[in-house]
């Protein structure tokens, strides 16, 4: 009996391959390749067909040959890797690209007198009175682990008021002059949410944390329209360069949408852009949000290409742990720079939080809320899981910004909220470990340090997470990332070359996942792209070298040889 079906089904088969039609040629064909599918078995295959902007054939070399025609554009991969297209779940790309054609950069500023001396050029180029802004720079990076002290800074301002914000955002650094134009003296309460710095003898130092930054929002002269589109530019082009095929940029005002609105009417962009709409810091804000939201939503659907959308609402809790701001159980560790850093300091009250998620959960919004320390961390995961107790909604994929130090209570819940609600995902960042690195571990301390980022606990536990580069904060290059995810090791040997231990790193596939298909996830792309799977768009990076296959540290210094969105090349490397 076995005999006769098998037989039966043998001639089933040989009369439909007789009968069967040759597929339609595709529009381009990759082949002679390694692709790294990143699909549920990790399938890695030789050869891709694309039609129609997506995926129709995986398989062989000689199975694509079927879907060659005469017009198709035919890619050899000369043994080269393709992986999906990179996603960066948490990048404020558009400020980051406003930034870098606008300001002076200062994150290669390598000590005190490297600093001044780039800002002292910089001061001698602007006519008189202008403002000098600038930002990147990174004490992990200044042999001092300090900038400038404000004496030495107004000695080389040449009369110009001076804003330089460090690379995390989260604190600026500004002379004399601003504090004069701001009416800041000693003697000047904190704001909520922030600190005006002062030293050991109770001066200024001209150290600008958090809230305290916003006094310049009224102070400094916003770019131009100009400058803005030009940002915006800027950054696709490099992104693109570096295999990234989308982003998601949290917490833009008005004026950034715009400016993401106006390129996507011009033409559809050639990356997928997910933004997030600021929230603020009180309930008229968050309430003002969800009209934003919704009208933002209403003009991308109205784009073509649908490129561009809003994928929830932005709300910042607490602040950095470079600039030991971020809300601990316990204190930061003091030095020089940092006399009496304290437990840091939440935006806003905890019950203006919660009734905040309240809020946009009732909307049905998806929530982003930056949390880095672990009492902000317990904040966040406990009012998402009363707000999603008392209103189960499924796929909103609230997220927890950055979560660098969860507890062990944090875990169990982002565990429960994302088997019970699709919620909870914490979106990391493994390039803090490299480029902030230094300065995190002389924050936190040996034994916390080790606690950070717990990729490998993630993984063990079952708990997705995406990983991003928060940039500017960090480059937007992924390949950092990836190395970070493995190796764990900081941009500086202040603590050597392990302060964040070993035992949280994760493998290279774990960390490509979290690059692709688990970041696609956080902007609700993942049906749509994040994996190389038929029936997917075709968005594909091709790279000089297989990351599955080299040393760790060859992972940061891979190149993006082209890249593919909607399977039209958008960038090839001359």
């Amino acid at each position: 009996m076995r005999k006769i079906t098998v037989s039966a089904l043998a001639l089933v088969f040989f009369a439909a391959g007789a009968n069967a039609k040759a597929p339609a040629p595709a529009d381009t064909v990759l082949h002679h390749g390694t692709i790294l599918t990143v699909d549920s078995k990790d399938r890695v295959v030789q050869a891709m067909a694309i039609r129609g902007g997506r995926i129709v054939m995986l398989g062989s070399d000689k199975a694509v040959r079927a879907f060659i025609g005469k017009r198709t554009k035919v890619i050899d991969l000369a043994g080269r890797t393709a992986t999906p297209g990179m996603i960066d779940a948490h990048a404020h790309a558009l400020g980051g690209g406003i930034d870098e054609v606008a300001n002076l950069q200062l994150a290669e500023a390598a000590s005190v007198a490297d600093f001044l001396a780039r800002v002292k050029a910089r001061a001698a180029e602007l006519p008189p009175g202008a403002w000098l802004t600038g930002s990147g720079w990174n004490e992990s990076r200044i042999a001092e682990h300090h900038p400038p002290s404000l004496a030495q800074l107004d000695a080389v301002s040449d009369g110009h008021p001076v804003a330089l914000g460090n690379t995390t955002g989260h604190y600026t650094l500004v002379n004399s002059a601003v504090l004069k134009l701001a009416g800041i003296t000693a003697q000047t309460p904190d704001p909520a949410g922030g600190r005006y710095d002062k030293d050991a003898s109770g001066a200024l130092n001209g150290v600008l944390y958090d809230s305290a930054q916003d006094v310049l929002d009224k102070l400094v002269p916003p770019v131009d329209a100009a400058t803005r589109d030009k940002g915006l530019k800027h950054l696709i082009e490099g992104a693109l360069a570096e295999g990234l095929t989308g982003f998601k940029d949290p917490g833009i005002d008005r004026t950034s949408w715009d400016v993401y609105a106006r390129a996507a009417k011009a033409a559809p962009l050639p990356m997928h852009v997910c933004t997030l709409v600021s929230a603020r810091t009180d309930m008229m804000t968050a309430r003002a949000a969800v009209d934003d939201y919704r009208q933002r939503k209403r003009e991308a659907a109205a784009l073509k290409g649908g490129n561009l959308d809003v994928c929830g609402v932005k709300i910042f809790l607490d602040g950095s742990g470079a600039g030991r701001t971020a809300w601990m159980y316990q204190p930061f560790e003091a030095d020089a720079s940092h006399v009496n850093p304290g437990t840091g300091l939440p935006m806003m009250g905890a019950d203006v939080y919660r009734q905040m998620v309240d809020l946009f959960t009732r909307e049905g919004m998806p929530i982003g809320t930056h949390a880095i320390g672990d009492r902000a961390i317990d904040t966040v995961v406990d009012a998402y899981a009363a707000a999603l107790k008392q209103r189960p909604k499924q796929g909103l994929r609230h997220s927890l910004i950055h979560a660098n130090l969860p507890t062990g209570h944090a875990l169990d819940v982002m565990a429960d909220l994302q088997k019970r609600y699709d919620a909870g995902y914490p979106e990391a960042q493994a390039e803090f470990l490299w480029f902030l690195g230094d300065a995190l571990a002389a924050g936190w301390g040996p034994e916390r340090s080790h606690k950070m980022m717990p990729y490998a606990t993630y993984v063990k536990r079952g708990i997705l997470y995406s990983d991003g580069s928060d940039y500017p904060v960090t480059p937007y290059a992924p390949r950092y990332g990836l190395w970070s995810s493995v190796a764990r090791e900081p941009d500086g040997d202040r603590f050597g070359k392990a302060p964040f231990g070993t035992a949280e790193a994760v493998d290279i596939r774990s960390a490509l996942k979290s690059h692709t298909i688990w970041a696609a996830r956080q902007l609700f792309l993942d049906k749509q792209t994040g994996s190389l799977e038929v029936g997917k768009l075709a968005d594909v990076a091709i790279w000089d070298r297989n990351p599955y296959a080299v040393e760790t540290a060859s992972l940061k210094d891979m190149r993006c040889l082209m890249t593919l969105f909607g399977g039209k090349v958008v960038f090839e490397r001359k």
